[in-house]
């Protein structure tokens, strides 16, 4: 709120929300989506067809599922969870929910796919951007409450789908909701994009590490380095006779580690 970009706020009754833009609602998810319903573009194909198949292992933290795996939708038969292109999904069960596993369902092979029993549904209404959705079921509030009320124990510990439907979502007008993911979807593809760059980055520079230690523990310090140290810098080589070895300097001896005392 130091920020206002709006010209009237209001209370939203809601602790972990606090005020909102002034023309924003605030409803239970159920009165803007349906969780776990029956998927129709699935349940609408023939038994031959196929479809995609999701484990627990193929949803991604933070958006994004691996649709490397596909069945004939006879083969799978019941006891997963069914959903189709658009629908969100989030992971129930401890740690994968609190670790933001969730992700929209998009390319399913024939728009459907069978997934983890350990999978909610979420599938927007008319009234809710399925973007904007996604983004809500990623925060840390939506991630924090929701473990907040977890049941089971130990490892076994779910999500209850009566959060889903109970947590008190806010919802812009739908063009604005759609405007907030576009800006999502932009701002997010570069952090992803700047991320990738600095872990490729991370993986040069530990090759470099690595390739330094090797190189010098094995051919001695690089010229400038060994003047800096007061020595004389190895200019002669010899075969050490050990193929991984090369060569090493002249004055250097090649001992197995039995043998150094």
């Amino acid at each position: 709120m130091r920020h206002p970009v709006y010209p009237e706020y209001k209370e939203s009754g809601v602790q972990w929300l606090g005020p909102v833009p002034g023309h924003w609602e605030v409803k239970r998810g159920r009165f803007a989506m349906r969780v776990n319903p029956p998927a129709p573009l699935l349940r609408n194909l023939e038994e031959d067809q196929e479809i995609s198949f999701v484990p627990m292992d193929a949803v991604n933290e933070n958006g994004g599922i691996r649709l490397d795996q596909t069945r004939v939708k006879a083969e799978v038969g019941g006891g997963y969870t069914e959903f189709q292109n658009g629908d969100v999904v989030i992971a129930k069960i401890t740690p994968c929910f609190e670790n933001g596993k969730g992700s929209i369902a998009t390319g399913l092979v024939n728009s459907a796919a069978y997934g983890t029993t350990e999978l909610h549904v979420l599938r927007a209404s008319q009234a809710l951007d399925y973007r904007f959705l996604f983004y809500l079921t990623i925060t840390d509030s939506y991630r924090k409450l929701g473990e907040s009320e977890m049941y089971g124990a130990g490892g076994q510990k779910r999500v209850p789908p009566e959060f889903c439907k109970d947590f008190l979502t806010p919802l812009p007008p739908l063009p604005e909701q759609t405007a907030i993911a576009d800006f999502l979807d932009r701002e997010t593809g570069r952090i992803d994009t700047l991320v990738a760059k600095k872990r490729r980055l991370i993986a040069l520079l530990r090759e470099k590490r690595t390739a330094l230690i090797s190189r010098t523990v094995t051919r001695g310090l690089p010229e400038a380095t060994a003047r800096e140290f007061g020595l004389e810098p190895h200019t002669r080589f010899k075969d050490s006779g050990i193929e991984w070895l090369g060569q090493v300097p002249e004055g250097w001896e090649v001992l197995p580690f039995t043998k150094i005392r």
